[in-house]
């Protein structure tokens, strides 16, 4: 995803580059449509007309579209300090503020290193009885139902989880609150974002209103837990960021930063996991051959104990599974960055302030490094047949020193929920309920996905 609306910087050199192929300035104007409507299909059209890298913009933004392995090693490693996060997140940071996500450069690192503890290893471990037991909750829930929109009750669960661990907090009667007002702000933010001319966002136009109202719906549920939590501290994230003090000046985080880092990884923290376990129910729903796979080993590893981090990582099988399903359905489906100074990226010249779109969903299902890449097929992630394909040729946490800093708290909770749901569910796709991508922010199922169960 980027946006059509920052000013790039012009350079009076353009004539002595060696700039990429594609489409500038007015013949542009007919490609912001499909880049609007459709913006998975706008990236696959510009590669397939003009090849690897490709130049697009108009007179005062310009982009950069790459999709090779090894020049997206370059943006997010190699010389990850030469790009910052783009126009993108900029529109983003309307909902995640200047927390960890949208930070940059030595303010962005001391706040990673203030929240690293809390997804060390063996706070992971501790979490894994909080995941279980939710997912039993809600699957226990489900005993009495035979359809559901698995998205939704993805959504819940990992809100919950994430409320649990992180917060130490029963965020359940939050849960609807959050799960409409995120809805609302993803889709405006969205629409900002792929608009030439977005309106100023202080003008109250009917968006504008919708989107504030959301924005501080969010909020007070977040204020809420920071003012539940400065009035009994405990041994949790909040708690920790409230206490916190900078090492030079002895002062603590402002309450507005303390929120932006909260509102992050809490909203960051659910959303993404949710729609990719959402994904995986109906890609195992369309696959039972598979899905039978699963649940012969959960059988096997989950016995009647409550699981430990030791018994998710014997679910090796599982584990692929998943690795597949964020190839096909990659939550976060793009990368967007911007060059802070001039560059060379496979070949082609980057000016100072041209944005570098990466769209992973395409990355994921390029045919040069994916063999069959729109079939479901896990066994692609054994050792033999991934030693050849380039790292940076799968990056559904992203890559380089911005990774994400989740990624194993994801992959843990994910892995672990696939597990128990498959173990006690079987899963039929509804056939008369259509199922769309819709790339917002997220990679979001449109309608929701409507699931036929059935107890094991």
């Amino acid at each position: 995803m980027f946006s059509l609306h920052e000013p790039a910087s012009s350079g009076s050199k353009k004539n002595k580059l060696n700039l990429p192929p594609g489409v500038f300035g007015l013949k542009a104007l007919p490609y912001v449509s499909k880049l609007a409507k459709d913006p998975i299909g706008f990236f696959q059209l510009m590669h397939s007309k003009f090849g690897k890298s490709v130049r697009f913009g108009l007179k005062t933004v310009t982009f950069h579209l790459i999709s090779q392995p090894e020049d997206i090693r370059r943006v997010l490693q190699e010389n990850n300090q030469n790009y910052h996060k783009g126009v993108f997140y900029k529109e983003l940071g309307r909902i995640l503020g200047k927390g960890l996500l949208n930070s940059e450069g030595e303010f962005w690192k001391k706040q990673r290193k203030l929240i690293q503890p809390s997804f060390h290893k063996q706070r992971i471990s501790e979490f894994v009885e909080i995941m279980a037991h939710e997912t039993t909750k809600m699957s226990n829930n489900w005993k009495n139902t035979s359809k559901l929109d698995i998205s939704k009750e993805m959504m819940r669960l990992t809100f919950e989880i994430v409320g649990k661990t992180l917060f130490r907090t029963d965020v359940e009667s939050y849960a609807a609150r959050i799960e409409s007002s995120l809805t609302v702000a993803l889709e405006l933010v969205t629409k900002r974002i792929t608009k030439i001319f977005p309106f100023p966002f202080s003008w109250p136009t009917p968006d504008n209103l919708r989107l504030k109202r959301a924005l501080k719906d969010m909020h007070s549920v977040v204020d809420e837990l920071i003012a539940e939590r400065k009035k009994n501290p405990s041994n949790d994230l909040i708690s920790m960021l409230l206490e916190v003090r900078d090492e030079e000046t002895g002062e603590t985080m402002s309450e507005i930063q303390v929120r932006d880092e909260a509102i992050t990884l809490l909203l960051a923290g659910h959303e993404t996991t949710a729609n990719a376990l959402s994904w995986g129910l109906y890609l195992l729903s369309k696959h039972p051959d598979i899905c039978q796979k699963v649940r012969e080993e959960a059988n096997r590893v989950l016995t009647d104990k409550t699981p430990t981090l030791e018994d998710v990582q014997k679910l090796a099988y599982t584990r692929k599974v998943l690795d597949e399903i964020l190839r096909m359905y990659p939550p976060a489906w793009v990368i967007e960055r911007t060059a802070m100074g001039p560059d060379n990226v496979g070949g082609f010249d980057v000016e100072k302030g041209t944005n570098i779109s990466i769209c992973i969903f395409n990355m994921h299902r390029n045919p040069e490094f994916w063999e069959n890449p729109d079939k479901f097929d896990p066994d692609r992630f054994d050792e033999e047949r991934s030693a050849d394909r380039p790292k940076y040729a799968y990056l559904p946490f992203g890559g380089g020193p911005r990774i994400c800093i989740g990624n194993i708290f994801a992959l843990t909770e994910a892995t672990l929920i696939l597990a128990m749901l498959v173990k006690n569910y079987k899963f039929e796709v509804d056939p008369n309920h259509p199922v769309v991508m819709e790339p917002l922010v997220t990679l979001r199922p449109k309608y929701g996905i409507l699931l036929n169960i059935v107890s094991t």
